[in-house]
């Protein structure tokens, strides 16, 4: 493996901004390899043409490439970004914290094949996802550092970021660019050992009891872990949730089956009026005038339904934020 530093990065709400400014800061020169992600979901955006002005080349990474010093490289749509010492995966893994692309998946991939040669940036986000390979990247010796949350276009991630891992370094946007270049010229100088595993990516981790909760995407039981004080949750197939994810994904859960039923209702009005139309037409009037009831029963059972969709849900993880998740 060259030893040389690994730069990784993680953005939501607001990201495609901040990292396009915090790469126009980073010197043409920089001895080490940009990893970033942002929460772009599943559709082809052309992302490395929005930093076409970065002094160092961007692309998208591949499948099996090694990484190469004084390059970005771009977490693709719909797949995780991991690495192994001097080369990058592509995981159409289960998502974590609703995203695939995810942001733990890189830095714990990073945290665990380059230690103390690994640099973890947080930038603007809504809700907590990063915070967990951030703090698994501050245990194997890495940097930490996070964008202060006062001026993020969203809070939610540097705000979790600082709340559960002891950073190195809380800055604005504009400076962290030149601290990255300052402590990679550093590092490439030192070429620390980076650890020696023999593991590959890791993209799950284990926990010994399963909780008390389903997961949203699937139904199957959820484990919670303890990322320091950071509290994750991760279900069989690997499904993860922060503990704010966890809240809104239930909420969307809950959405949604209101909606099946109200539909379901809907249908069941409609069905009870023809039944009893066709009672009448062949003169059965006692089984018209039940299937009007069953009707006003279902039409009833509808407007409480719909009374509960339309009422605005208490979310207080989201009125602090101020916005819904990516």
């Amino acid at each position: 493996m060259n030893k040389f530093p690994i730069i990784v990065i993680g953005a939501s709400s607001g990201g495609l901004d901040a990292l396009r400014t915090l790469l126009a800061g980073l010197s043409p020169d920089l001895p080490a390899a940009v990893l970033a992600v942002v929460h772009i979901g599943t559709f082809e955006a052309q992302l490395p043409k929005f930093f076409h002005r970065s002094p160092l080349p961007v692309q998208y990474a591949r499948e099996g490439e090694p990484i190469v010093p004084g390059k970005v490289y771009l977490a693709p749509p719909d797949h995780h970004l991991i690495v192994t010492p001097g080369q990058m995966h592509l995981s159409h893994g289960p998502r974590e914290n609703f995203s695939r692309p995810a942001i733990d998946p890189l830095f714990r991939t990073a945290a665990q094949a380059y230690g103390p040669l690994a640099i973890g940036v947080i930038l603007t986000g809504n809700l907590s996802d990063g915070t967990a390979g951030l703090w698994e990247l501050k245990q194997r010796g890495g940097i930490a550092i996070v964008q202060d949350p006062d001026e993020a276009e969203v809070p939610s991630m540097p705000r979790s970021a600082l709340q559960h891992v002891e950073v190195d370094y809380r800055l604005r946007l504009k400076e962290i660019a030149g601290l990255i270049n300052r402590m990679a010229g550093e590092m490439a100088e030192k070429t620390p050992q980076p650890p020696s595993s023999r593991e590959g990516p890791q993209m799950s981790y284990s926990a010994e009891e399963p909780s008390a909760l389903t997961c949203p995407d699937c139904g199957g039981a959820l484990r919670e872990t303890k990322t320091g004080s950071y509290a994750q949750f991760r279900c069989h197939i690997g499904h993860v949730f922060g503990s704010e994810e966890m809240a809104v994904a239930q909420f969307d859960v809950v959405e949604k089956l209101l909606e099946s039923s109200v539909r379901v209702l809907k249908e069941r009005v409609e069905l009870c009026q023809k039944l009893a139309a066709a009672g009448r037409a062949d003169q059965r009037e006692l089984a018209a005038l039940a299937w009007e009831s069953a009707g006003r029963d279902a039409q009833a059972r509808l407007h409480t339904l719909t009374g509960l969709l339309e009422q605005e849900w208490k979310r207080p993880e989201l009125r602090e934020a101020g916005r819904s998740p990516v």
